[in-house]
């Protein structure tokens, strides 16, 4: 018995079985002489029919759905993934039988689109989105349907933000996903998806505003975690679709909100003529594009640096308007309040830079936050310092001084200087 979800019962629904409808056929003198057993679909797709993420595209399930309308026995859970995820149940029943193959198939269309047309219908109803919880909610559904074969699909970002997965609190970059998974383990929170044939997901890390993009990298980490989390839940097959037409987004009050996380753009991926830094979360100028000396404020090579720069002092010439806040960090070594005024110094480093190319101090916030901050990435291992991390901590971070993540380093009471 179903626990969630509003049923739906649908009725005059057809089998699509070339077998079975070769057996019908004979009846009327034209098939195979011998009925065989039809398996039945159960299928649960997930929408993520939320804010900060583009409408489900409904379109990309079609065939499963139809496949589904053809096998009596079978279901489909539709299963919307917000704060708190909701679930609508249609079964497939037995049908009537000498149809023509036409008939059949015409049956089994309609209601494929009547089951598309309903999954449009479902929106978020609470704020936030929670994955975790319905791909839990989904795996409920399927394993409480006896025999068939179970699908799972997922039309979302991917993006949660609800504990014990709350991807808000930190960047991508920083998560350890063997650390993630364990404690997902430990909470009992992966869903049990064993028994389940395939789970195929769409769109993963396909976003909206006001949820900047997310980067490649990002992507890939996202990526990784889901796969770490279906392969220890017994999904049989995992497979991610990406690149696939995406439909418009929710209008403004459709949905309710859901917070964005924050995202970090590599200083040595743009091409500062081209972007438009209001529309970033965060740049991090890294070691590969602006290095410090291990325990100092020191810059490896202050005139490569300096030419780093030019592009976003180019760009804060053109943008008169444009403030900026510099956020320094380090690695976690040390005490926090050593860590915290080197940060500091490191700041005022790449702020005195952007001066000399004429960018007017009043414009240039610094903050020093040491390793207590949301770019941090984990560099301890075993015990010690992972020193491969380590140096990715050894940055500056450039904000939008207007901006919410600004807002959030002030809040912290960090050493933050303005001008």
């Amino acid at each position: 018995m179903r626990k969630q979800g509003n049923r739906i019962r649908v009725n005059n629904i057809c089998r699509l079985v070339l077998l079975a409808l070769a057996v019908l056929a004979s009846a009327v003198g034209c098939g195979a002489s011998k009925k065989e057993e039809e398996q039945a679909v159960h299928l649960a797709v997930i929408l993520g029919a939320h804010a900060n993420a583009p409408r489900a595209n409904t379109s990309l399930i079609y065939d499963s759905v139809l496949e589904a309308c053809g096998q009596s026995g079978s279901s489909i859970s539709l299963i919307v993934n917000d704060g708190a995820p909701y679930a609508s149940v249609v079964d497939i029943p037995e049908t009537k039988a000498g149809l023509s193959r036409e008939k059949y198939r015409s049956i089994a269309e309609d209601r494929a689109r009547q089951i598309l047309e309903l999954a449009d219908q479902m929106l978020a109803r609470t704020g936030e989105s929670d994955l975790l919880s319905a791909a839990a909610l989904a795996a409920r559904h399927l394993n409480a349907e006896e025999g068939g074969r179970k699908e799972l699909v997922i039309l979302d970002s991917g993006l949660t933000t609800v504990p014990p997965l709350d991807f808000t609190e930190s960047t991508l970059d920083g998560i350890q996903t063997e650390q993630i998974l364990d404690a997902l383990e430990e909470q009992d929170a992966v869903p049990d998806l064993k028994g389940i044939e395939s789970v195929c997901f769409y769109n993963l890390g396909d976003v909206a505003e006001p949820q900047s993009r997310i980067t490649e990298g990002d992507r890939k980490r996202l990526t990784e975690i889901w796969k770490g989390i279906f392969d220890r839940a017994g999904a049989k097959q995992v497979e991610f679709r990406t690149d696939l037409p995406l439909s418009a987004v929710y209008a403004e009050g459709e949905v309710p909100a859901v917070s964005v996380m924050p995202v970090v753009e590599q200083a040595s991926a743009l091409v500062w003529e081209e972007i438009d830094l209001d529309e970033l979360d965060a740049v991090s100028f890294g070691e590969e594009t602006i290095a410090f000396l291990p325990d100092t404020d020191e810059l490896v090579d202050r005139e490569a640096a300096k030419k780093v720069l030019e592009g976003v002092a180019g760009y804060m010439k053109e943008h008169p308007q444009f403030r900026a806040m510099l956020v320094g960090t380090t690695a976690k070594t040390g005490d926090l309040e050593s860590c915290i005024s080197l940060s500091g110094k490191r700041a005022e480093a790449v702020r005195e830079l952007l001066m000399e190319q004429g960018i007017d101090g009043t414009r240039l916030e610094t903050a020093g936050t040491g390793y207590e901050n949301p770019f941090y990435i984990n560099d301890q291992k075993d015990g010690a310092l992972d020193e491969t991390a380590a140096a990715k901590n050894r940055s500056v971070i450039l904000l939008d001084a207007s901006g919410d993540m600004a807002s959030q380093i002030r809040g912290h009471g960090y050493l933050v200087r303005g001008q």
